[in-house]
């Protein structure tokens, strides 16, 4: 007759089953990090995103002058780049800079992230918040082309006006006003260059006589045109005050060796176009433009600053 063996239990089922159970926890802890940390950076990438382009909207809007309610256009840049179409948004304005604050919300109304995994660690939910700030400013110093209009003829023409800038300027009462023999010419960098360093907070000698600069392509393009204040001396002893930055849009140019003849220029040497508002998110660099603390006139630069 067969004897049947029967199999000795041990306590080693017993741990396996203990090893199992801690194996598992772990194995859901680190799901839960995949997955629910994963979310959480999602959330907070698109939070970013919106604070980001909020307050760069914002700091737009308000160099422009149209910032009556920077609330409602931070939420709504906030919610357009959730995925849910949601999100909670702040905007607080101090002085030229705008902090903008957003946080998760939900369509149900809830203000966290929930996890998937993470509650059996004890973790339901987490609060995603993002934040960014953006500037807006006007030049202070800049490298631009050495020419200067008087801070009255910027005062008198009309925005998107055509007109001529020339090296007679019209006499006018207020600020800047006119030289003699000053032609608006500032000294250059380099003989026949086309650019110059201004800084508002210094006095800038004039070139008076300039036949105009050599290769300069500025016609169709926007310039910091340099507005003074006030032009001091005459002829070769002519200085100028730099009050701030203009944007002009050039159309056409003239200089005394071309012999241009039309309505405003008759021999003249200067340059046509008009003033424009400009609002640029524009690398400083491309306009040659160093500090943004100047007087506001119609040029500003925006940047994020967090």
């Amino acid at each position: 007759m067969r004897r049947l063996n029967r199999r000795r239990t041990t306590g080693q089922d017993g741990a396996v089953a203990v090893i199992m159970a801690l194996f598992m926890v772990v194995l859901l802890g680190i799901t839960a990090i995949v997955v629910d940390v994963g979310m959480i950076y999602a959330e907070r990438f698109q939070l970013q995103n919106g604070a980001d382009a909020a307050a760069l909207a914002i700091a737009q809007d308000c160099a422009a002058k149209r910032c009556a309610n920077p609330g409602a256009t931070a939420n709504l840049l906030a919610g357009k780049n959730a995925h849910d179409g949601v999100s909670a948004a702040t905007a607080v304005i101090s002085g030229n800079t705008v902090t903008v604050r957003t946080s998760t919300a939900t369509p149900d109304g809830g203000s966290a992230v929930q996890h998937w995994f993470a509650p059996v660690l004890g973790i339901d939910s987490t609060t995603v918040e993002a934040v960014a700030k953006a500037s807006w400013g006007s030049p202070s110093k800049a490298t631009v082309f050495p020419f200067t209009a008087p801070r009255c003829v910027f005062e008198t023409a009309r925005e998107d006006v055509e007109f001529w800038i020339t090296d007679d300027p019209p006499s006018c009462s207020g600020p800047g006003g006119k030289s003699p023999g000053a032609f608006g010419w500032l000294d250059a960098d380099a003989k026949n260059s086309c650019q110059t360093f201004v800084d508002v907070d210094q006095v800038i000698g004039g070139e008076p006589g300039k036949s105009g600069p050599k290769g300069c392509h500025i016609d169709g393009t926007t310039i910091l045109l340099p507005i003074h204040s006030t032009a001091t001396g005459n002829g070769n002893n002519v200085s100028y005050v730099i009050d701030g930055f203009a944007a002009f849009k050039v159309t056409a140019h003239s200089w005394p060796s071309e012999q241009r003849k039309e309505t405003g220029c008759h021999n003249c040497a200067g340059i046509k176009g008009k003033f424009i508002t400009l609002v640029s998110l524009a690398d400083l660099q491309s306009f040659g433009v160093e500090e943004l603390d100047g007087k506001s006139l119609n040029a500003f630069f925006v940047a994020l600053s967090l």
